[in-house]
């Protein structure tokens, strides 16, 4: 009977899953405790990483006066995590012009299922390096000089202390004066900071050093403008080996559209020459800098699209031969030889890479720059004298004796007096032809030549406007054709390839100005707007700023 029972339940299966259900059960326990384990790791890992990442961006910082191991200590113990023993490795620069700073520390965690599976603990290993490097800095510090910077910053009145240029003034120089104590401190090397001062109005006046390095056209010697609105606004390279279009001296202004009455003498000169607003290229020379920015004087329309066209350029290693030549006639400093440096982000030879800078400001919006076409300024004109090839004028007897000529007709000498047509059989006298040099030489506007002496001949021959005859004869830049060019050149400049730093400063502008800049600005953050007494306040944090923090690892 017992035997029976015990051959039963040996062939009995009831029950049989149990001992592997309770298996799984127990692996599957131990697996999700492991998981939970390694969660507990990765938080752990993330708190220690961060924490890290953030004492060595403070400790690397050149502004920082405390000792990096008691920097590192206070973001360790704030953070929990004091019992860990890190030992921060800084390395600097003879003369404190970059720190570097690496953290590394490792942390256990006690787990809770690692000793099912004979684990008691798991390692966390983490590690940070940061570096304030500030080496190479080449900047470009692009200068709204227009009437407008005369205003008085509470009512708005012109030439009333204080104005906007007094005080762009000290907020100019107060970013010099930082740019040298942290690039280029007292005791450094030459060469390691170089800055460009271009003021601009409706022009940039490069100026008899800058421009004598270049090569503007030669159809006059009157000016250093260059007629840069002309090139194309999809790069920010300017030849420094090629000629430029010298602008036309005189008065293109557009009136007619303004509208205002045409004056007969030269009023809006479209390049107001003078000193104080000459470019000042590549310096590494702080009286230099401080002079020029004191010597600042407002007058004129605004161009911010040719300020920055000229402020990119200086930044561009397209310029270098213009440097070069500079320094072979000492006008620059030897130190500053083979800038502007080609782009590169900084993992070749440090020595050859600089971080580039830009900072325009304006208190206005793109308005307007004009030129004359160079096939209108020098050699034979269409006009013609029997009282010489001087005589050009709206006196009774000057128009009695001059004549426009006109190709193709049967009688094609337009008297200006009588308004009537000759063939040349039919004028008593001599015909001396007259030079476009003769007639700009009287000083008289373009359009005021257009309307007097032009448009009469011109429009009876074939029906033309004053106004086209004035865009086939003018360089006209204006508003929308400004603000077009100066967001392509921006977007140029920004580029990952070229990786220019363009910090924007708006002074009391318009919506319109405002705009524009944030749209050129590198982003958000390197835009301001600011009234003129935040000005100074506004230049501190872009001197700041370039001081650039670098998270290598």
């Amino acid at each position: 009977m017992i035997g029976q029972k015990i051959r039963r339940f040996l062939r009995g299966e009831d029950g049989a899953l149990i001992p592997l259900a309770l298996q799984i059960f127990l692996m599957m326990m131990i697996c999700i405790g492991i998981t939970v384990d390694l969660v507990r790791q990765e938080e752990l890992r993330v708190r220690v990483q961060n924490t890290l990442d953030r004492a060595a961006l403070a400790s690397a910082s050149l502004a920082q006066d405390l000792p990096p191991a008691e920097v590192v200590r206070d973001y360790l113990d704030k953070a929990g995590l004091g019992y860990l023993n890190v030992t921060p490795i800084v390395e600097e620069g003879a003369l404190r012009q970059w720190r570097r700073v690496s953290l590394s520390a490792t942390d256990g965690l006690t787990t809770i299922f690692g000793p099912l599976i004979g684990m008691d603990s798991l390692r966390v290993n983490a590690a940070s390096q940061a570096e304030e490097s500030i080496g190479n800095v080449e900047i470009a510090l692009v200068l709204d000089i227009s009437g407008s910077m005369n205003f008085n910053i509470y009512t708005g009145a012109s030439g009333v202390s204080p104005t906007r240029m007094d005080q762009l003034r000290p907020a100019a120089l107060s970013f010099v004066r930082q740019m040298f104590e942290t690039v280029q401190p007292e005791g450094a090397p030459d060469g390691r900071l170089s800055v460009s001062v271009v003021p601009y109005n409706q022009q940039v006046v490069l100026g008899s050093e800058l421009a004598g390095v270049l090569h503007l056209s030669t159809d006059h010697a009157k000016n250093t403008c260059a007629d840069v609105q002309i090139l194309p606004d999809t790069d920010i390279a300017i030849d420094a080996d090629a000629e430029l279009q010298r602008t036309m001296y005189g008065d293109s202004f557009d009136y007619w559209g303004y509208p205002a009455s045409v004056p007969t003498s030269s009023g809006i000169l479209n390049c107001q020459e003078n000193a104080p607003a000459n470019v000042l290229a590549f310096s590494g020379d702080r009286t230099l800098l401080e002079a020029k920015i004191n010597a600042l004087a407002p007058g004129g329309d605004t161009a911010i699209d040719v300020g920055a066209r000229w402020g990119f350029a200086l930044l561009d290693p397209a310029m270098r031969p213009a440097l070069d030549r500079l320094i072979a006639g000492d006008a620059a400093r030897d130190a500053l030889a083979g800038r502007p440096f080609d782009y590169g982000d900084g993992d070749g030879d440090l020595s050859r890479a600089a971080m580039k800078v830009m900072v325009l400001m304006t208190d206005g919006e793109n308005t307007r720059s004009y030129s004359t076409k160079p096939a209108y300024r020098t050699g034979p004109s269409p006009f013609y004298s029997t009282r010489g090839s001087s005589a050009f004028s709206a006196s009774t007897t000057d128009l009695k004796a001059l004549y426009y000529y006109v190709e193709g007709r049967s009688a094609p000498y337009y008297n200006l007096s009588d308004k009537k047509w000759y063939s040349k059989n039919a004028i008593s006298g001599t015909l001396s032809q007259i030079t476009w040099q003769t007639i700009w030489g009287k000083n008289y506007t373009l359009q005021y030549v257009i309307n007097t002496f032009i448009y009469p001949p011109r429009n009876t021959a074939t029906g033309i406007s004053k106004t086209a005859i004035y865009d086939q004869m003018a360089v006209q830049s204006e508003f929308a054709q400004k603000d077009a060019a100066l967001r392509n050149l921006c977007a140029a400049a920004k580029d990952p390839a070229r990786g220019i730093h363009v910090f924007t400063v708006a002074v009391d502008a318009p919506p319109e100005g405002v705009n524009i800049l944030r749209a050129c600005a590198t982003d958000e953050g390197y835009a301001y707007s600011v009234t003129a007494s935040g000005l100074t306040d506004a230049f501190t944090s872009i001197a700041a700023a370039i001081s650039a923090l670098r998270l290598t690892n």
